[in-house]
């Protein structure tokens, strides 16, 4: 492998995913008034634009704290204005670069405390790795804060193509649509690719 070869880091785009503006210094707000209007049209009434933009705006700044290569909003139900968000990261494989060493890497960089946590080895297409889907109790509200759960599922991935070590996460508070979002997840997971950026 050469040194000098470039990577760019690839997922599906399934219908219903809004590419969030992480680590671009975006004002959230003004940018998902936008993004809420785009996706649900000009026509929609503006209780459900006015409530989509508002979530739309929550989650793009929660995800770009975590620092994430990129990251997507998945509209469940854009009339309750319900979304997952899905996200991938590029870590320092320093160390970690074995599968049995992947679960420890994940607890270091998105530490969590799982009510329920269960860890299985994958084989993807992008490499070698393995899955953890965790059940997390969360408090969520600005003024009335109140426990949440919360449903994860991240693969972290081996590519063979570079030392760094690739993380697909996916995350829900609707649990109802849990079997649907994890078959997503897995698809998502599937798609995940590193291509050779061409010059010229």
């Amino acid at each position: 492998m050469s040194d000098d070869v470039l990577w760019q880091c690839l997922i599906s785009e399934p219908e219903g995913s809004i590419r969030l503006p992480v680590g671009e210094n975006a004002e959230f707000e003004k940018w998902a008034k936008q993004a809420a209007r785009e996706y649900l049209g000009t026509d929609a009434p503006r209780g459900e634009i006015r409530e989509l933009a508002s979530v739309l705006a929550r989650v793009a700044a929660t995800a770009d704290l975590g620092d994430p290569t990129f990251a997507y909003a998945y509209v469940i139900d854009a009339a309750k204005a319900l979304t997952a968000v899905y996200e991938v990261h590029d870590f320092d494989g320093d160390g970690y670069r074995s599968t049995d060493r992947l679960p420890d890497l994940l607890e270091a960089v998105l530490p969590t405390s799982p009510e329920r946590r269960s860890v299985t080895e994958v084989n993807l297409p992008a490499g070698p790795g393995v899955r953890v889907q965790e059940l997390l109790s969360v408090e969520t509200g600005s003024l009335f804060k109140k426990k949440t759960m919360m449903e994860t599922v991240t693969y972290a991935v081996l590519p063979s193509q570079v030392d760094n070590i690739l993380v697909f996460r996916m995350t829900w508070t609707n649990l109802v649509f849990s079997e649907a979002l994890l078959e997503l997840a897995q698809t998502l997971a599937e798609s995940l690719e590193l291509a050779e950026i061409k010059e010229g």
